[in-house]
């Protein structure tokens, strides 16, 4: 019963996420009171507090007693600066804000002709795919996939959850004796498909930042190659930029 009324509220929360993304409760504005909003998403008033607490924690809307529930001008962002090579767990907790992880798939496969360019490897060799939802404080801001060589993790010694619980950076050092020298990466916005949406609480259709990158050793060799598609209001990147009288 408890389990069944926790999963019906974290629906109505993803419904609430999708209200206030596509505008209908924009930025600052109060949301209908609890009588109205719990008739017009056909739930009980018990799951709608609960889903709207769980929107507070996440700094979506503020609760003011008194006064009512209004959507937060500000929303909490998780701030991070674009010449640094960090993990998203390590972003995300560096801004703050308490790391999570939901709806692993962790497979092998082969590498297909684009992760093979990104990786020096043959279209047949293997690679290990991990897919995850990150979160912040509960709430989902990135949706990942990551490529590792399977080469690379004949040798060592893990467990499958090492593969997802901490930073693959950190993996790759740890486990493998490989440090990440640096990095390549491209961002663009794309549209979220709806499995895309899905996965992030937003509507088919909203924007998302796209970031794909390819980390190297020191002898330029890659071995990773992560997909993220980060949700905009979530994330703020800083990109220090030189002058141009500076060599």
């Amino acid at each position: 019963m408890l389990r069944g009324r926790r999963a019906l509220a974290s629906q109505v929360r993803q419904r609430l996420r999708i209200l206030i993304s596509t505008g209908l409760y924009p930025p600052g504005s109060r949301l209908p009171n609890e009588e109205e909003l719990s008739e017009t998403l056909g739930v009980s008033r018990t799951t709608l507090r609960e889903a709207l607490q769980a929107l507070a924690e996440e700094g979506l809307i503020l609760r003011r007693h008194g006064h009512g529930t209004f959507v937060n001008q500000h929303p909490q962002q998780v701030q991070g600066s674009l010449d640094r090579n960090l993990d998203i767990s390590e972003l995300i907790r560096a801004s703050g804000h308490l790391p999570g992880t939901r709806d692993v798939v962790i497979q092998t496969m082969p590498a297909g002709s684009e992760v093979a360019i990104r990786l020096s490897l043959a279209p047949t060799d293997e690679v290990m795919v991990i897919e995850r939802v990150r979160l912040a404080d509960q709430r989902p801001v990135v949706f990942s996939i990551d490529f590792l060589p399977t080469a690379l993790l004949k040798a060592a010694s893990y467990e499958l959850t090492d593969l997802y619980r901490n930073s693959l950076s950190e993996f790759l050092v740890q486990r493998l004796g490989l440090t990440i020298h640096h990095a390549l990466a491209r961002l663009r916005p794309v549209l979220a498909e709806v499995w895309l949406a899905q996965k992030l609480g937003l509507s088919p259709g909203a924007p998302v930042l796209y970031i794909e990158q390819v980390d190297y050793t020191l002898e330029q060799r890659p071995v990773l190659f992560s997909q993220g598609y980060h949700v905009p209001d979530a994330f703020e990147f800083v990109l220090y930029r030189r002058g141009p009288g500076e060599s």
